[in-house]
């Protein structure tokens, strides 16, 4: 666990008014929990503080409460702190921070890439989620939080270990789920709203993403592919696709997982592997791509069969360095 100096954190909120939070684009689980509960940090301390992101929170996340308060309404006034969560790279929110004239810039996050692009950066690379950051916040500055609070961290954490399924998934992150569970929060109903509530178009998105699964270079990568042209034909939306790449490697003998989302144009890469082969350090080496060494993402801007054959040879290459090939 990394050790943090979270008094320059207190005292930069005492010493501002304002606080506009953000994260990065394709909201997940972990940016909109770690987002839920500084907001209500925030408050609580009297403070103005709002959410703005670029892309609209998951439907399946908006059990959470206040997640009504994310917001896709850029602000047309100033704030003094913008607070950016879960975040690699500021470039990564999707929109034009300098509009709302930040005095401070705050930094929160666990990603190993992270640019440390704050003016205060409290980043931990040793945490499984940026929601045990928060969590290690309030806890060792006494903080007490309410349940919504708590169920907001445990959502935060049980998402972004894949539902405690990925090597990241720790006795720190179990740990800390467990005092989250005995404060109240029912992990069985978070478990069904994240993962086991759909409607009948993302179910239907499902089965036609399901439909396109392939296996490459002697079975040890398998794919899923979702045109973006879909989500309009069967009336789904893009989040109902959210957690399918995790599908992507649950074959036996796959060391490597890919889920793609393509226009004519542009296609994004959501990679997964089971840990022999660091995806994140592959996906860093295509330009804005990055992520953790078994679940990252990158985008090629070219059309799918281009950008397939491109990343194939990547992985083809980076499997026989590991002898991973026969």
């Amino acid at each position: 666990m990394t050790a943090m100096n979270w008094g320059t954190l207190i005292s930069a909120v005492d010493a501002h008014d304002s606080f506009l939070l953000s994260s990065h684009l394709s909201l997940d689980g972990d940016c909109v929990g770690s987002q839920l509960a500084l907001l209500w940090y925030l408050k609580s301390k009297g403070k103005k503080a709002a959410i703005f992101c670029a892309d609209p929170i998951p439907r399946k996340l908006t059990f959470l409460e206040n997640s009504e308060l994310i917001t896709q309404n850029e602000p047309n006034e100033n704030f003094d702190a913008l607070v950016i969560l879960d975040c690699s790279n500021i470039k990564r929110i999707g929109w034009d921070h300098g509009k709302i004239n930040p005095k401070i810039i705050i930094n929160i996050d666990h990603h190993r890439d992270n640019t440390d692009f704050g003016d205060l950066n409290f980043v931990d690379p040793t945490a499984a989620a940026t929601g045990l950051v928060i969590f290690s916040f309030f806890r060792e500055n006494g903080i007490d939080f309410p349940l919504h609070v708590a169920e907001s961290l445990y959502t935060a954490v049980m998402t972004d270990t894949g539902g405690f399924q990925f090597s990241n998934t720790s006795a720190r992150a179990l740990g800390v789920c467990s005092e989250l569970t005995a404060m109240g929060v029912d992990c069985a109903r978070i478990y069904e709203k994240v993962y086991s509530s759909h409607t009948r178009e993302g179910l239907t998105l499902l089965s036609r993403v399901w439909s396109t699964l392939q296996f490459h270079i002697d079975g040890k990568v398998c794919s899923m592919d979702m045109p973006l042209s879909i989500l309009d034909e069967i009336g789904a939306k893009y989040s109902d696709s959210e957690g399918m790449a995790d599908n992507t490697i649950i074959a036996d003998g796959v060391e490597v997982g890919i889920m793609t989302k393509h226009s004519l144009e542009e296609t994004h890469f959501s990679l997964r592997s089971k840990g022999k082969i660091d995806v994140g350090k592959l996906a860093k080496t295509i330009f804005g791509g990055g992520g953790h060494s078994c679940a990252a993402g990158c985008t090629m801007p070219m059309p799918y069969e281009e950008a397939m054959g491109k990343m194939l040879d990547i992985l083809e290459k980076e499997l026989e360095s590991k002898l991973l090939l026969v």
